[in-house]
């Protein structure tokens, strides 16, 4: 009963955040990227928070737990692009004052790139909201003991109504407590699982390979699921909403030590799981523990930080690829319009993943086509900016070539060599096609 009652005080705090930051989302600007005024700690929180969330996190412990230590990439694919973001990307990406990822594609190829990113921006973001609700649904359920889908629909509610009502304010205001909330709570499940019970002495190995995890997953994960975070709307919101393109230079690196810590923390809290737990008994290995292993307080503070980190991703998640919607694909500029989406992509995710549990696999299957197709292509474009600019045509064929293996990709058998080549040559495709872009013949493209 009490946890229930937490979970409704939480949302009433959450809901309260969200309405005290209405007055804020009064311009387009202002809902999706906070005005541009957001100094360097509230950005990296940003970054934390939206990039750690509840589905990585579960997802990454279930991992550990089915292949070992190599999960840890899963994670630290993401903090080594964050480092690389920060290096080539952030500043530049700031001083293009552009909105959304695909005005980004407009201002540096052209209307049919921007149409093109719109588009895979857009499904691949429903994926990824998808994988948030699962993961919601995995912690509302524990909490309330709803089934899968009545706590799906809960869980897709209220992260609807809290996006719409504040905006990108109400997101980067809650999320520096919500991801401090989630780090505290997973340090001390570390902390007693590993000094109050630990495992048998050298059942917990760290290995960099092992006969589930070879140098092709490494590949795959490092380059593919890597470069989903290296060129990233939701990241490159944050990097927008920075006061200082230096600013935004240094969230980038500050966020991917945090997600480097982060990696490491998930992955030996489920090492520990594999370690000690036979029998899951139908749940993940993280709801299990934080049920059976710890004790009650630190067992809520566990779910609670969870719970916070995905609502930190999954809001957004959700004005991503409503604002992609209103600002790109409509070519319009109201905040009216923002939330109209904002419900629609909820309400799209939420039916999908009412008939979903594998957060990872979904997680996956989303970033294939994304990575193959629009990270070759829009580094290119932004690292020649202002130097050279691509011929749009050759361009749009590179992210159409990249995009359709990914995606092929996402249709074969999970973990299968084909699963993971058919994305790497996507992207290997697209960059030279991109290059191609770039230094071939010019044609200028209509605005």
């Amino acid at each position: 009963m009490l946890p229930t009652v937490l979970l409704v005080l939480y949302a009433v705090l959450l809901l309260a955040i969200a309405t005290a930051s209405l007055k804020y989302a009064d311009t387009i600007d202002n809902f999706l990227v906070a005005g541009r005024s957001q100094r360097k700690t509230l950005v990296v929180a940003s970054m934390l928070a939206s990039t750690i969330g509840g589905g990585l996190t579960i997802g990454t412990v279930t991992r550990a737990y089915n292949i070992g230590f190599p999960a840890f990439w899963f994670v630290a694919a993401g903090a080594i692009a964050h480092f690389l973001q920060g290096a080539l990307l952030s500043r530049k990406v700031r001083a293009t004052e552009a909105v959304t990822l695909p005005d980004l594609a407009l201002k540096l190829v052209g209307p049919s790139m921007r149409t093109l990113t719109s588009i895979i921006v857009l499904v691949t973001w429903v994926g990824i909201a998808t994988a948030q609700f699962v993961a919601a649904a995995k912690i509302v359920s524990g909490i309330t003991g709803l089934g899968h889908q009545s706590a799906v629909i809960v869980a897709a509610a209220f992260l609807v109504a809290y996006t719409l009502i504040g905006g990108q304010k109400s997101v980067l205001r809650t999320d520096l407590f919500q991801f401090g909330f989630l780090a505290i709570a997973l340090l001390a499940a570390l902390a007693w699982l590993f000094l109050g019970s630990p495992p048998a002495a050298g059942s917990v190995s760290v290995e960099v390979f092992n006969a589930n995890f070879g140098f092709l997953d490494l590949l795959y994960y490092v380059i593919v699921l890597g470069g989903s975070y290296f060129i990233c709307p939701m990241m490159f919101s944050r990097i927008l909403s920075a006061d200082t393109p230096e600013n935004a230079r240094k969230s980038s690196f500050m966020s991917g030590f945090g997600m480097m810590a982060f990696a490491l923390i998930v992955t030996f809290i489920g090492l520990w799981a594999r370690a000690s737990i036979a029998d899951l008994g139908g749940i993940d290995p993280l709801n299990y523990i934080a049920h059976n292993s710890l004790p009650g307080v630190l067992g809520t503070l566990l779910i609670f930080g969870l719970l916070a980190a995905i609502l930190s991703t999954g809001d957004t998640v959700l004005l991503t690829a409503a604002g992609v919607l209103e600002h790109d694909l409509l070519k319009r500029k109201t905040v009216a319009g923002v939330r109209v989406w904002t419900v629609a992509v909820g309400v799209v995710a939420a039916s999908i993943a009412l008939f979903q549990t594998d957060i990872i696999g979904i997680l996956i299957k989303t970033y294939n086509g994304y990575t193959a197709g629009i990270v070759p292509a829009l580094f290119v474009a932004i690292v020649l900016s202002g130097k050279r600019r691509m011929n749009p045509a050759i361009a749009f064929a590179a992210v159409v070539a990249g995009y359709a293996l990914g995606t092929a990709g996402s249709f074969m058998h999970e973990g299968s060599a084909t699963a993971k080549l058919l994305p790497l040559a996507g992207l290997v495709a697209s960059a030279i096609l991109s290059l191609i872009a770039a230094y071939g013949p010019k044609k200028a493209e209509a605005r």
